[in-house]
């Protein structure tokens, strides 16, 4: 019932002790937050995406940017109206349409959100959702809500999957007589997409006696100490991983705080 991201391989990314990767993601996703120009967001993202290429290929790395691409498309289209100052390009009803300042901000949004996007999108490609669950609770989260953060990273895919499959699923009842719908007739798409979705959810709320069958036989909502299956290595087996890492948040820093 449950399912996983986890891309089987053995690239350097894979090998990488998943609490290092762990901190890393944090410490990125806060380097994306930061107050800083769209030279240091694009230069971040170009590394993290070349490192994706060599991990998972490049056919995997270019998935989570096919999948956020409408939303990016509206943030082109629609934040540059929102900063009219600056050098004018398009006028639109005597109105500064699209400016510089407005390509700016939008690049700077896609940025943020595109950086942030892909690297969840290799941290879950290249860990494996028990290994994170470990990594959480190396850096003592409680355990209800290292369970809880797990059985997300599972079930969503599992959700995907449903969904491909339904979809699938109302392809075969078309025939050759059936009546083809135009793209652009969304009324009509609208409706049979909602079909799917009710599909998907009927589906979805018949799997939770089975999800909480599999909670009980774990011991959730005794009092008992839940055990472990697999343990961590020791933080000392990890030193050529430690230097690495300190190095490269080195360069990080020296580059954003004094060079930039």
């Amino acid at each position: 019932m449950l399912s996983e991201t986890y891309l089987k391989k053995d690239s350097f990314l894979h090998r990488f002790d998943p609490r290092i990767k762990l901190f890393f993601l944090v410490f990125l996703s806060a380097y994306f937050l930061l107050p800083l120009s769209c030279i240091n967001y694009y230069a971040l993202i170009f590394l993290v995406f070349f490192a994706g290429i060599f991990a998972i290929g490049l056919k995997e790395t270019i998935k989570p940017l096919k999948a956020i691409f409408p939303l990016l498309f509206m943030i082109i289209l629609f934040t540059p109206p929102f900063f009219p100052g600056g050098k004018v390009y398009i006028m639109l009803f005597d109105h500064p349409y699209v400016t510089d300042k407005g390509l700016y901000e939008a690049f700077y949004l896609i940025g943020r959100f595109f950086g942030l996007t892909l690297l969840f999108y290799l941290f879950l490609k290249t860990t494996k959702v028990e290994d994170l669950t470990l990594s959480l609770r190396f850096f003592r989260l409680p355990y209800k809500a290292a369970l809880i953060i797990s059985l997300t990273f599972r079930y969503l895919p599992y959700a995907a999957a449903i969904y491909e499959n339904t979809t699938d699923a109302h392809k075969m009842r078309l025939t050759n007589y059936s009546e083809s719908v135009s793209r652009w007739n969304f009324p009509v798409r609208f409706k049979k997409l909602l079909s799917v979705l009710v599909s998907v959810l009927i589906q979805s709320v018949k799997s939770i006696p089975n999800l909480a069958m599999v909670l009980e036989t774990r011991g959730i909502g005794k009092k008992n100490k839940p055990g472990k299956i697999k343990k961590m290595d020791g933080i000392k087996k990890l030193w050529r991983q430690l230097i690495l890492s300190f190095f490269i948040i080195s360069i990080i820093v020296y580059y954003v705080f004094l060079l930039g």
